[in-house]
């Protein structure tokens, strides 16, 4: 088979202005070592992979409560475990520009076809998770606890998943457009004690209603003890059984920040396999992984 042609090749000056050049050139300064190009580079990450990993948290600025201390702890799978002495929060992390004084900068540009475009600053995020957080907390979300939302692609999924990280709580989302035994499914398996759903959507120049849908999970997982519903459509009245988004965020106005700093294999995340072999499987995701995995992949390939 004749291999594909050359789409693109970029030029000389592209390569030595990349974000991956600037990478090897700090990694020649702060780790003594000199890799000539990307396959050499490649080559360098697995065949040392604990100093490798060691540079990326180095080099990416990861916040953590003191020192990381040893990369790996055994090299056995399974079993390998990573940076065991690490304390760390994702949220944190994320939220690190409001943190550092960056807080004016545009962090969210929102646009939807039910409300009007928006924008949210790094500094406005913050307060938004922050109070949220406190609202989970009063609620008595703890570490460990299962969080899940039916959510569009929207700032609150974002909002949510931080403010839920910041406290050690495991974040699942489903898409507002999936039948509800199939999100059943899903979070049937997790026993979430937080379900957060949006009130509807637009796809297409149409609104759909998910009001009746969002009670319906509420009453089929007995271990849902509160639902927060989001106006993700203005022109759909709430269920008074429910907790407005809003007001939530208004009970904790003003609240202070706060990040658990937790393990680096803390739960994160639970995603799902597709489903195509019986019911949907859970992956876990840890706090640490995914955020030193993001970084290297958005810092340096993006």
């Amino acid at each position: 088979m004749t291999p594909p042609a050359i789409l693109h090749r970029p030029g000389e000056q592209a390569l030595r202005h990349s974000q991956m050049a600037r990478y090897r050139d700090w990694l020649q300064g702060a780790f003594e070592t000199q890799v000539a190009d990307y396959q050499a580079l490649h080559a360098w990450s697995v065949a040392d992979i604990e100093r490798f990993w060691q540079s990326i948290w180095d080099y990416t600025g990861v916040l953590s409560a003191g020192a990381p201390g040893p990369v790996l702890e055994s090299h056995a799978l399974p079993g390998a475990r990573w940076f065991p002495e690490a304390r760390l929060n994702f949220a944190e992390n994320l939220l690190r520009h409001a943190l550092q004084g960056d807080a004016e900068q545009p962090a969210l540009h929102a646009r939807s076809e039910t409300r009007p475009d928006f924008t949210l600053s790094h500094g406005e995020l913050l307060a938004q998770v922050a109070a949220l957080a406190a609202w989970m907390r009063e609620t008595g979300i703890g570490p460990g606890d299962r969080v899940a939302a039916v959510v569009a692609n929207i700032p609150e999924a974002i909002i949510g998943m931080l403010a839920a990280a910041s406290i050690g709580a495991v974040w699942s989302s489903a898409s507002p457009d999936f039948g509800t035994a199939g999100i059943l499914d899903r979070f049937g398996q997790i026993e979430p004690r937080l379900l957060i759903c949006v009130n509807g959507y637009g796809y297409g120049g149409k609104v759909f209603d998910r009001t009746a849908q969002a009670l319906e999970l509420q009453r089929s997982i007995p271990s849902v003890e509160q639902l927060l519903m989001i106006r993700n459509v203005p022109d759909i009245a709430l269920p008074e059984a429910v907790t407005d988004w809003q007001s939530a965020l208004d009970q904790h106005a003003g609240a202070e920040p706060q990040f658990a700093a937790l393990p680096f294999d803390h739960p994160l995340y639970i995603l799902y396999s597709s489903g195509t072999t019986g019911v949907p499987k859970c992956i876990m995701h840890g706090a640490g992984g995914t955020l030193l995995q993001h970084s290297k992949e958005l810092m340096l390939h993006s």
